[in-house]
């Protein structure tokens, strides 16, 4: 079984503090180490050893859950592509990664509102990033279409939010994602 502690503290100048206690004194946590085997980490109701964190003999960091099976170290978690993997990363679509470089953003109107803004890789428009498209009911927005475009200039996904007005209050948004 695992010790559970509360930690209290004697401190001397001797093991690094900077006086004499007389007797045990509450940890600082924003000066204070606990020097301990391991950690056990609890959820609301349990009292258990489900969940360790502890140092191994070859100094690693290791890591015990109900998830994992046995003692894992932070290499063994990294090496399992449990995260985001390099080439997952380098899969998606990196449309939107690269607006921060260069991008062309067209904004139509009908009257005096808008009805479109489209966001362009580049101010030749030859392929769409993100579009929104908007509809009116008198000078109220009535929907508002999101339109996420993929790479090779495809819809990926789109948004649509229905605006409820009582009165000129803006009483509720219903979305529908497809």
């Amino acid at each position: 079984m695992v010790d559970r502690i509360r930690p209290l503290k004697f401190e001397d100048p001797a093991s690094g503090g900077t006086q004499t206690d007389d007797f045990p004194t509450g940890t600082n946590p924003n000066e204070d180490f606990v020097d301990a085997r391991g950690l056990t980490i609890q959820n609301d109701s349990s009292d258990d050893e489900s969940v360790i964190v502890s140092r191994d003999a070859s100094d690693n960091l290791t890591f015990q859950d109900g998830v994992v099976s046995g003692v894992k170290t932070l290499t063994d978690l990294l090496a399992t592509g449990t995260g985001m993997t390099e080439a997952t990363h380098q899969a998606l679509n990196t449309l939107l990664h690269d607006l921060d470089k260069d991008y062309y953003e067209e904004t139509t109107y009908a009257g005096g509102s808008v009805t479109y803004i489209i966001t362009w890789t580049t101010a030749g428009k030859t392929l769409k990033v993100r579009e929104y498209q908007y509809t009116y009911s008198g000078v109220k927005v009535d929907t508002e279409t999101i339109i996420q475009y993929d790479g090779a200039g495809a819809e990926e996904e789109r948004l649509t939010l229905t605006y409820a007005y009582t009165g000129n209050k803006l009483a509720s948004v219903t979305s529908v994602r497809t």
